[in-house]
């Protein structure tokens, strides 16, 4: 047994030492994009781009098998000194791939998946990486900046296992998304990992489709994706009022920053989804919200919410009920709205931000909604509850406080279900110097150091805290 486990060991080193750099300049471009779809480079090989230009790639693959600790890796000599623009369609399959420092800069799409986690469909990546990359400006030309003018996805994330880190995505004008996790119904366990990014300014689009972070699509909303979206930051990500649309089920998103973006995370379809520990600062822009709430068993827990503008939290009345194999999704489509029940909204805080409660056309109303421990505070409350009689009997108010300089505020609300679930304090000590934690916790660990523009917008967050 010795023996054998020492053989193994001789040629897992042998086959590392062999590894190979491979180096090319703008003038390589033929050989490089050869060599990076061949699937002959090598556990450990590295395709390394020397600073300059590398102009209309057109359609390049990056394939091969590396192994776990010996990724293939595909990177610029220096980061940040090659460029990749014109025209792409970038597609990454196979096992253990690596994206390092490369910056797409005015780049586009052919088709509509600029950079493609598959080869051809159905050949997908698994635990591959994009790391310490830039996309920014990156808009067709030929399409135009409202709804009906054409649109491209940056990245399309499929397959299982990947992760996409520590990167920069800004400046995206065209519709479209930035970045896209695609199920299918025989590969939906994705289990990817978005951490650690810095999702820049996203201008107002005009119309639906301009999201930053989508999981899912109506179609696949009942399957299980189980991606994690952690520690990011989306500054004025403004394109349209779904800032991450999650459409599937059992996805944690955690400890992201979202600041001054006209938009929300919203729950638009699937159920089992844990929000926790997000924080939310909006400065009273206009567009600028919370969390919307729709479909069922979701977890909204530590989540942070200040001087949004449309609100901090809203839960939907449903128009059909959550399809089982049972129904028929003819009639009760994957589409529509379906109705909220067993979520526990618990040990949040709402300051100067609404809290609107059975909102939206429908007749389904929330049930086993538990809203405990939660912190609503500020100036002057604003509780919106639509169709009371209808709506309070599914909601249970559980130790919840409220702190508003009228002492007398909550005793003027008629709903004594929702009086009976708070108690009046005085404003917290310390939110301030939660609040510096959490932003601190997020903007000094994002994003490619070697950006520019990175340190601009995150001097901008620091200085305006």
């Amino acid at each position: 047994m010795m023996k054998k486990l020492c053989v193994l060991l001789l040629l897992t080193v042998s086959l590392f030492a062999n590894a190979k750099e491979y180096t090319f300049s703008p003038k390589d471009v033929p050989a490089m994009k050869q060599l990076l779809g061949s699937g002959n480079l090598q556990p450990g090989d590295a395709v390394v781009l020397k600073d300059g230009t590398y102009h209309n790639l057109k359609e390049i693959n990056f394939t091969g098998k590396g192994v776990s600790g010996k990724p293939i890796v595909w990177r610029a000599e220096n980061p940040g000194k090659a460029v990749i623009s014109g025209k792409l369609r970038l597609k990454i399959y196979g096992e253990y791939l690596q994206l390092e420092d490369l910056l797409f800069y005015k780049a586009w799409a052919i088709g509509h998946d600029m950079i493609d986690f598959q080869g051809e469909k159905g050949v997908y990546a698994s635990f591959c990486r994009m790391t310490r990359c830039v996309i920014d400006e990156c808009n067709d030309p030929q399409k135009g900046e409202r709804p009906n003018e054409g649109d491209e996805y940056w990245v399309g994330l499929r397959g299982t296992n990947n992760r996409i880190d520590h990167c920069y995505f800004a400046n995206k004008r065209v519709g479209g998304l930035v970045l896209q996790v695609w199920l299918s119904a025989d590969n939906h366990l994705n289990n990817h990992l978005i951490d650690h990014n810095f999702f820049g300014e996203r201008q107002p689009y005009g119309g639906n489709g301009a999201e930053i972070i989508r999981i899912g699509h109506s179609w696949s909303s009942q399957l299980e994706s189980r991606t994690i979206v952690e520690d990011n930051v989306f500054f004025r990500c403004s394109g349209e009022n779904e800032i991450i649309s999650v459409k599937s089920c059992h996805n944690v998103l955690r400890r992201n920053l979202f600041y001054e973006s006209a938009g929300g995370l919203v729950c638009r379809h699937g159920h089992y989804n844990v929000i926790e520990s997000n924080t939310f600062i909006g400065h009273n822009l206009r567009g600028t919200a919370g969390i919307r709430i729709i479909n069922q068993g979701h977890t909204v827990y530590d989540n942070y919410i200040k001087d949004v503008r449309s609100f901090g939290l809203l839960v939907r009345v449903g128009v059909y009920e959550r399809p089982t194999a049972e129904t028929d999704v003819k009639l009760e489509p994957l589409t529509s709205y379906h109705r909220v029940e067993n979520v526990d909204i618990a040990y949040n805080t709402f300051l100067n931000s609404s809290l609107e409660l059975g909102s939206g056309r429908g007749e389904k109303m929330p049930r086993n909604v538990r809203f405990a421990h939660n912190l609503f505070a500020g100036q002057t409350p604003d509780l919106k509850i639509v169709r009371a009689d209808e709506v309070l009997p599914g909601f249970l108010f559980l130790d919840n406080e409220w702190a508003f300089s009228d002492k007398k505020s909550l005793s003027s609300v008629s709903y004594e279900q929702v009086r009976e679930g708070f108690k009046p304090v005085d404003m917290p000590d310390g939110l301030n110097q939660e609040e510096k934690e959490r932003i601190d916790a997020c903007i000094f660990t994002v994003g490619p150091t070697w950006h520019k523009a990175l340190k601009e917008n995150v001097n901008h967050i620091d200085t305006n805290r």
